[in-house]
């Protein structure tokens, strides 16, 4: 049985026949290359979300794997080897539209903060209420995000 952390770099290579194409295009918003961050409780803060912005991978004809920076350093510079941002579009942990529409200004940037070098960023916003999500959505519209996500099925048990 592999264990993943016994040899990282093989365990980061795609499947083969895998492929990530090289953008993706969401109403005005270009995601390239076509990854997205997916929103995790407790984990997708803004530490996390730059440091997978910041991961790279190599792309050689066609295949994805990969790549801490002393690596892709060493690769065989071809016209098929490119570097590329690990993600293309991040997102942030999902937060409560009832919680974001009653909160006041301050409280609310502590939750929808982000930097700019994390452009594509998404806001996932969870709840039950129609007007209170719309209301929402657009404050974090206000706030700059780029796609407002609306969580509408997470099994997770505070969402429930």
């Amino acid at each position: 049985m592999h264990k993943f952390w016994e040899n990282p770099i093989s365990a980061t290579v795609a499947p083969q026949g895998a492929r990530v194409p090289e953008s993706l295009q969401i109403g005005g918003v270009c995601i390239s290359p076509a990854t997205i961050l997916a929103p995790m409780a407790g984990v997708t803060d803004t530490v996390f979300r730059r440091f997978i912005r910041n991961a790279s991978f190599v792309r050689s004809a066609g295949s994805v794997m990969a790549a801490p920076a002393e690596e892709t350093s060493q690769l065989p510079a071809t016209s098929t080897t490119k570097e590329s941002s690990g993600c293309g579009l991040l997102m942030t942990e999902f937060t409560s539209a009832d919680g974001l529409f009653r909160t006041r200004k301050s409280k609310r940037e502590r939750y929808l903060h982000f930097y700019t070098d994390e452009h594509p960023i998404s806001a996932q916003l969870f709840g039950s209420d129609p007007y209170t999500l719309a209301e929402s959505a657009k404050i974090v519209e206000a706030a700059g995000f780029d796609l407002v996500d609306l969580n509408l099925g997470c099994p997770a048990k505070r969402v429930l």
